[in-house]
């Protein structure tokens, strides 16, 4: 299983985008770090390693890996003796909502998480107890182990697959169809694992599809008679992405693979190969994580020790690793990354901006890595397109911190990162034991341009604000520009007409404060939109105002009318300057409205049954020439009486 022990890796993501010019806007942010809201230690005095954390539908997070702490933040397990699973859920705030262990005597661990549609969570990981209420499996070894929680961490199903060998779920993804892929890796050749490829104890990959209710519909192995793993998934236009590392140069392994390569794996929809590539040196290269990139790429990400073949730009004993490939595997470009000492990438995203965010930790204290924190970091990097450091930060403390996992949640421009930490000091002041959960959160200032009233433009001085969120952090930047206190009624109507009896609700579009001068038939003064009941034709007045004094007063005016009244003009000129482009009559009429026009041919050209629906001088989509035209007009007055008005009119181009 390729040393795993290398892969102490607990770290995580970006000091993504300083507070930026506000009036610079989005992108030009998204060009710098942001910066920090928070970070939190989880866990007991023991050791607490996590392995994924994803952003939930409530805005929160749920973190999983495992631990074997029996105190602090985690919940007593009284069978506990080595790792159990745990998984702890966050709110967006970071405060520990709810946490669940789960295991037997043996070990136990989460890899991966996903919320389901239910608001529960599909928890994958490996386990090789038989007790302590885990459900039975293959012997003494490892198996790929599934749980269904519900959205408060009840357990409600469990699932156990694999062979007699080692069996470790890797990743779980949804499809399409509402099934999971679960990518993993196996020496079995028995129980739910059948055709590998290998024999004393090398693993293929292997890939599991089941349904909703955990229920296996096919399981397939993939790899060489050596050792091959699958770690991630990405599903494009029908095919399966899936990245990992081979040792073989048999089965479905290209044989030029020289040690342990990056190995990058296409599958159609029912599992069958579309192809196999490799990427890498003489040396060891392996890609722990990819993502999909907005023109349709694939970044993978991983570490490397070779200085030949596919790789150049090697920087120490052990480097980052980046490469970029399209659908159909080809490599378009790559990237080295790291200091003399070791790095290993461990979890990338693509950014909305296009670009890419790398992270994972960092042993080294020259070359690339700039501003070294302890004995090893969480080491985040941030990618052009086409593979250009824009820039690159450590987080942790003085000790140990591991990156292994970061999300992006792009609608509020939130960013966290998880791995394990040792440290107290430096981004981390609360450690709990021998390592811990780690969690730090990102988040870009939302920028915005706000009006600030004024008397006097001249007399402004501008200034920029911080608005804090419910968490009591930086939120949004908010620049305020000069914008002289305007009339109560610009940019609304000033008049309107009612019936005798009626209601009207008055709207005013003050910038400022608005009062209106009492009146009698006014339902408020000191409100917007007051209700007027006139009896006769009123004129009101509204003030809009600022505290300092200045002020502006305007009228708005309410017609009231004892019966319908229809005024029909003899003319119109449509020729779109904007001024007597429509035709219709002006009034007002309480009920059964019609009008119709006719040409000189007593062909219907224009019908309308609203008196705001007006002709344009077309019929057909045909523009009509000048001439006479008639109209009959059609309502019903105030005693429901049916009336008529008709006569002609001059359209004139």
């Amino acid at each position: 299983m390729l040393n795993r022990q290398l892969v102490r890796f607990n770290n995580q993501l970006i000091r993504l985008f300083c507070l930026a010019a506000a009036l610079y806007g989005f992108s030009a942010v998204k060009a710098q770090l942001p910066p920090r809201q928070w970070a939190q230690h989880y866990g007991g005095p023991g050791v607490d390693i996590p392995f994924v954390i994803k952003i939930t539908s409530d805005g929160g997070t749920v973190v999983a890996g495992y631990t074997d702490s029996k105190s602090g933040d985690v919940s007593p397990q009284p069978g506990r003796e080595y790792w159990d699973l745990w998984i702890a859920k966050l709110d967006r705030c970071g405060t520990l909502q709810w946490e669940r262990s789960f295991g037997g005597s043996g070990y136990e661990s989460a890899r991966d998480v996903l919320q389901t549609a239910d608001g529960g969570y599909m928890v994958l990981g490996e386990t090789n107890s038989t007790d302590g209420g885990v459900v039975a499996g293959f012997g003494g070894t490892k198996d790929i182990w599934l749980l269904k929680l519900s959205a408060t961490g009840t357990l409600e199903w469990q699932k156990r697959y694999g062979g007699s060998g080692l069996d470790i779920g890797n990743h779980i993804e949804i499809t399409a169809d509402g099934s999971y892929l679960i990518a993993a890796s196996s020496s079995s050749n028995d129980g739910d694992i059948r055709g590998n490829h290998g024999t004393g104890g090398y693993t293929d990959g292997v890939i599991m599809k089941i349904n909703a209710a955990g229920i296996v519909q096919w399981s397939k192995c993939y790899g060489g008679s050596r050792n091959e793993e699958l770690f991630d998934i990405e599903i494009i236009n029908g095919i399966t992405y899936l990245a990992g590392f081979a040792n073989s140069i048999d089965g479905d392994i290209p044989p030029n693979q020289k040690n342990y390569d990056v190995w990058l794996l296409a599958l159609d929809n029912n599992g069958n190969k579309v192809f196999s590539k490799i990427y890498g040196g003489s040396q060891n290269d392996v890609a722990y994580t990819m993502t999909k990139g907005a023109d349709g790429s694939l970044t993978l990400a991983g570490y490397t020790t070779s200085t030949d073949g596919d790789v150049s730009g090697a920087r120490g004993s052990q480097d980052f690793w980046i490469l970029n490939v399209d659908q159909r595997g080809k490599l378009n470009w790559q990237k080295v990354l790291g200091g003399t000492d070791a790095e290993y990438a461990k979890t990338i995203i693509t950014d909305s901006d296009s670009t890419y965010i790398v992270g994972g930790i960092t042993y080294s204290t020259d070359r690339d890595v700039a501003n070294p924190l302890g004995e090893g970091d969480f080491w985040t990097i941030k990618l052009s397109p086409s593979g250009q450091v824009l820039w690159q930060q450590n987080w942790g403390g003085s000790a140990n911190d591991h990156l292994r996992f970061m999300v992006h949640n792009p609608a509020m421009q939130e960013y966290y990162l998880a791995g394990d930490s040792e440290s107290g000091d430096g981004d981390f002041s609360n450690a709990l034991g021998d390592a811990d959960f780690a969690v730090i959160k990102l988040k870009i200032p939302q920028v915005l341009t706000l009006d600030s009233t004024v008397c006097n433009l001249s007399n402004f001085v501008p200034f920029r604000d911080t608005l804090l969120d419910a968490c009591g952090y930086d939120s949004a930047i908010v620049d305020y520009r000069p914008v002289l206190l305007g009339g109560p009624f610009d940019s609304v109507r000033k008049a309107d007409t009612i019936f005798a009896g009626q209601q009207v609700t008055l709207h005013a579009n003050g910038n400022g404060s608005i009062i209106w001068n009492a009146h009698a038939t006014l339902s408020c003064t000191d409100c917007t939109d007051p209700v007027a009941s006139p009896l006769a034709t009123t004129y009101y007045t509204a003030t809009n105002y600022l505290p300092n004094g200045c002020q502006v007063s305007d009228q708005f005016t309410v017609v009231v009318l004892n019966d319908a009244m229809v005024f029909v003009p003899t003319g119109f000129t449509p020729n779109g300057d904007g001024k007597n482009d429509f035709y219709g009559p002006v009034g007002k009429v309480p009920d059964g409205y019609k009008m119709q026009i006719f040409n000189r041919n007593g062909e219907l050209v224009f019908r309308s049954t609203n008196m705001y629906q007006l002709w344009n001088g077309t019929y057909k989509g045909s523009i009509q020439p000048s001439g006479v035209f008639i109209y009959l007009i059609d309502y019903k007055d105030m005693q429901n009486k049916p009336r008529q008005q008709k006569g002609t009119f001059v359209l004139i181009r």
